[in-house]
């Protein structure tokens, strides 16, 4: 048996290379090897993860390659991302007529960016909704306006971002990271978030589907997803693959460019962090590591910027994705994208101001934690969330207790 193989079970085997963008032939050989050996509960149980995590077409896409008939379930899972996909992709064209009209631009960024212009194979890389940034408050106001004359509705959050009409949905953002709490946290942290904006839409490129669609420059759209995937603690899945198929996929990328710009944003380690998690700051010795992704000297860059005990702790923990089992459905995977952020702030004072902006949030973002939440009761709902925290903290340390005595 290979020795990339000998250190993992068959569901470990499983799980590494469901969450590799594009296998080598060692890679492939390993998978057919692990699909003669698996038995039912490995099927199950690698199945079910992928599923859980988004990677389930690109698995079942792995193990044709392979020359292995993939379970029913990860084909239908294949077919159904490629059906959904074209849909969405012909929503988008309908919706181009009526937004050129309206005069301004969308800039796409993730999951319905990267369908067209990285992955090209419908059937690898599903997205629950389309993620539009927009320049400007009128811009904003113009976009709900046509939303709602194409059949959309406001769909759930009180700033009226999130629109839908039948399975698809258009989640607006005021800045190019895609979340109004990810750019205060990095307020302060380097460039403002007025000059990262500004720059992302300077060096915007067009989409295949044509105007008004734009998508970041892929160094701009690199750090868009670090950042993403920083403030989901870098749970395993989909999102990392992202990372690697927008490298392999993207000719001349410009390292330089990027990093310099996630120094001068505040975001290089985010930057770290996420490679890190990705297995792509070691070698290529064990199974579904990925050291031969970044340039060598890029790979000692990032493997220099040094973790506090913090950082060490939490990257282990969100590595592992571990389910807080009996937990309320928000909080079943540990939530430490906040705390891993602390690191970044400069001063004693710009951690306290993110630990308190993280624990006690604005109005609309307490909406969604609290559906029942009404600003005239804020202290109440304070203290509630207080309690919530406690309570989850408890759970955290009995986990993390529970893993060392393992």
């Amino acid at each position: 048996m290979d020795t990339l193989q000998k250190q993992l079970s068959t569901r470990e085997v499983f799980l590494s290379l469901a969450r590799r963008y594009r296998l080598s032939p060692r890679e492939t050989d390993a998978l057919a090897r692990a699909c003669r050996d698996a038995g039912e509960a490995d099927w199950h149980e690698a199945t079910e993860e992928t599923l859980y995590r988004e990677t389930g077409g690109l698995f079942c896409h792995h193990l044709r390659e392979a020359g292995v008939d993939p379970p029913k379930i990860l084909r239908a899972e294949y077919k159904w991302i490629s059906l959904s996909s074209t849909v969405k992709e012909a929503e988008l064209r309908r919706l181009s007529p009526g937004l050129i009209k309206a005069g301004f631009r969308v800039l796409l960024i993730k999951g319905t960016a990267l369908y067209q212009s990285i992955y090209k194979n419908p059937g690898l890389r599903n997205f629950e909704d389309s993620d539009w940034v927009l320049a400007g408050h009128s811009d904003w106001e113009t976009a709900k306006r046509e939303l709602r004359t194409l059949g959309y509705k406001p769909s759930g959050h009180g700033d009226d971002s999130r629109w839908k009409r039948g399975p698809f949905i258009v989640e607006l953002h005021h800045n190019v990271l895609g979340d109004e709490r990810l750019a205060a946290r990095i307020s302060g942290l380097g460039a403002s978030n007025v000059e990262i904006d500004g720059e992302v839409w300077a060096r915007a490129r067009p989409l295949v589907l044509g105007e008004p669609f734009l998508m970041p420059a892929p160094e701009d759209h690199l750090l868009i997803m670090c950042a993403h995937l920083m403030k989901h603690g870098f749970e395993p899945g989909i999102w990392f693959v992202d990372l690697e198929a927008l490298l392999l996929e993207t000719e001349s990328f410009d390292w330089a460019a990027a990093l310099d710009r996630a120094d001068r944003w505040g975001l290089l380690r985010a930057v770290a962090f996420a490679f890190r998690n990705l297995g792509a700051l070691g070698g290529i010795e064990n199974l579904g590591e990925r050291g031969d992704l970044l340039p060598p000297g890029v790979r000692a860059q990032l493997a220099e910027i040094r973790l506090t005990s913090l950082d060490s702790y939490l990257l282990t923990l969100a590595a592992k994705g571990e389910w807080i089992s009996g937990e309320k459905k928000e909080w079943r995977r540990v939530p430490i994208g906040n705390l891993l952020w602390l690191s970044s702030q400069p001063t004693f004072a710009g951690k306290i101001r993110l630990l308190w902006e993280a624990s006690f949030p604005r109005g609309e973002v307490m909406e969604e934690i609290y559906p029942d939440y009404r600003p005239a009761m804020r202290w109440w709902f304070m203290a509630r969330r207080a309690a919530d925290l406690v309570h989850l903290g408890g759970r955290v340390l009995a986990l993390t207790g529970w893993e060392r005595s393992r």
